[in-house]
């Protein structure tokens, strides 16, 4: 789910209770990662890097609690929001063997998520490692997204073209490029006059050939924009070998796409003479989806089921895996899309990426962690366009560059294209904590800065062309495995406020 802009509801429910004190760091910090003496009762053996380190077992939670929040933002393109996002956890026993070596046992929650331009986001998530103390692991997802205004802006090197638009909309009007996202948006929204190219919705069909005459004005407010409803379900089962360290995943993907586009559909445009202050609902003009179906660049402008087998490997030396203070993970996935088994479409995925974390100095820090991150993505076969902006991590699903999870300067799935290479550094800071009845929170602060880029053919990577974005970011730790993150992203075309759950990676 992606949530940008920011209503400080979030920060009203850590915050409300009167007479709260911040411990900020004084004296000397906990030193270093210290940990207790291994178990020995473990029902197979675990790497000493999965276990926790003290000062945080000190603090883990017992048995099932509760955490959620409300979510509310306010976004130009998706609205208004609402909505709410409950969390239930079992940590088990501190007496258990396994206390030391997992963020939980049991991870479950339910999301509710909409806007008043009925952009929805809606979830239930399971998670459960180590079911009943054997090594193997448990993940299922169900899905239904339903995004009215989700932006296209091209498929491969054509979606690394800086934005361009026509003054005020208007034929012969003077050229910008190298524009903003936000001036680009305006300039579309005016309306201009219409002619037998552009389309007109009636009753449900879309009509060619209305002559120009006095009157018949179209806007091109929704050019980079479609809808897409989505109901999507995710399972996956996972077996951990050497201590844990390393996992083989198995998984699969059952989806339905159903693609809307908004040519000829009444939208607000702004008359170019008065201004954004006067406007009407007028047909809105051919979208960039539809120009490139008609130019024969994407398949999949129907949509249609796109059902997978997937298989995954993984190397994880991660302390602490919602907030890990140390260690790296590695995964490399391959993803077939088959008719053979109900997908309309035929095409596999390769998706690989690296997490790296680090402490510089855990005697002077209680909490500074050097945190980085590389993936790269490659798309093969008939892939229909909608597909392009999704790559299959074994922790959940990594939209297209842009956004808060890859390149948080640019909107989502700005850059998507045959093959995706991006990068994230961090540092986390945890300046700040307290206990609130019996809930504890840690405060930290996060510089960032992102890069990625997308090409055409994958022999052509290089280190050339890429887009870049930086920003400061705020991370809440609940009870150590809930993650509010609150980041600003500024780039050369846009600049972004989200607030969501967990890190960025």
């Amino acid at each position: 789910m992606r949530i940008r802009g920011f209503h400080s509801l979030v920060l009203a429910a850590c915050f409300t209770t009167a007479g709260i004190e911040l411990k900020a760091q004084e004296g000397p910090p906990t030193p270093g990662c210290a940990k207790p003496a291994p178990r020995t009762n473990l029902p197979f053996p675990m790497d000493i890097t999965k276990q926790l380190c003290s000062k945080d077992l000190a603090i883990k939670k017992e048995g099932w609690y509760p955490t959620g929040l409300p979510l509310l933002n306010s976004d130009p393109n998706e609205g208004i929001g609402y909505g709410v996002r409950v969390y239930a956890y079992n940590n088990g026993k501190k007496v258990d063997p396994l206390f030391d070596y997992t963020p939980y046992r049991t991870r479950f929650f339910a999301q509710y998520f909409n806007t008043n331009k009925n952009a929805q986001y809606h979830q239930l998530s399971l998670d459960m490692p180590f079911i009943g103390d054997t090594q193997w692991r448990l993940r299922a997802d169900a899905f239904l997204t339903i995004t009215p205004t989700t932006l296209y802006f091209g498929i491969g090197q054509d979606s690394m073209k800086t934005l361009n638009y026509t003054d005020r909309n208007q034929a012969g009007g003077q050229q910008y490029t190298n524009a903003t996202y936000n001036d680009q948006a305006k300039n579309l929204s005016y309306y201009r006059p219409g002619g037998p190219q552009d389309p007109v919705n009636f009753g449900g069909n879309t009509y060619y050939g209305v002559p120009s005459q006095p009157g018949f004005v179209v806007t091109d407010k929704m050019y980079n924009r479609y809808q897409i409803q989505t109901p999507m379900v995710n399972l996956s089962t996972e077996r951990s070998f050497f201590g844990g360290t390393v996992r083989l995943v198995t998984g699969l993907k059952v989806s339905q796409n159903i693609i809307t586009t908004f040519d000829g559909k009444k939208a607000m445009g702004y008359d170019p003479l008065y201004g954004v202050g006067y406007g009407a609902e007028v047909p809105n003009g051919k979208t960039r989806l539809t120009q490139d179906e008609e130019a024969g660049k994407i398949k999949g402008y129907h949509g249609g089921y796109v059902n997978s087998l997937r298989l995954g490997l993984v190397y994880d030396t991660r302390d602490f895996e919602p907030d890990p203070n140390s260690g790296v993970f590695l995964e490399a996935t391959y993803e077939k899309n088959s008719k053979s088994f109900g997908s309309d479409f035929n095409f596999q995925k390769y998706f690989a990426q690296g997490k790296f974390f680090w402490s510089p100095f855990p005697k002077t820090f209680d909490k500074l962690v050097l945190a980085s991150r590389f993936g790269a993505g490659l798309s093969d076969g008939d892939v229909p366009f909608f597909e392009y902006r999704n790559m299959w991590g074994t922790e959940g699903l990594i939209g297209g560059l842009g956004g808060l999870r890859t390149i948080r300067g640019y909107k989502q799935d700005r850059f998507v294209g045959r093959m995706m290479g991006w990068g994230n550094l961090e540092i986390r800071w945890k300046f700040a904590q307290t206990s609130i009845g019996g809930e504890h929170f840690a405060f930290n602060l996060v510089p960032f800065f992102d890069f990625g880029r997308v090409w055409d053919d994958e022999h052509k990577v290089g280190l050339q062309g890429y887009k870049y974005s930086k920003g400061l970011g705020l991370r809440i730790a609940w009870n150590q495995a809930t993650i509010i993150m609150i980041d600003y992203a500024k780039s050369r075309e846009d600049e972004q406020l989200f607030v969501n759950f967990s890190h960025a990676f």
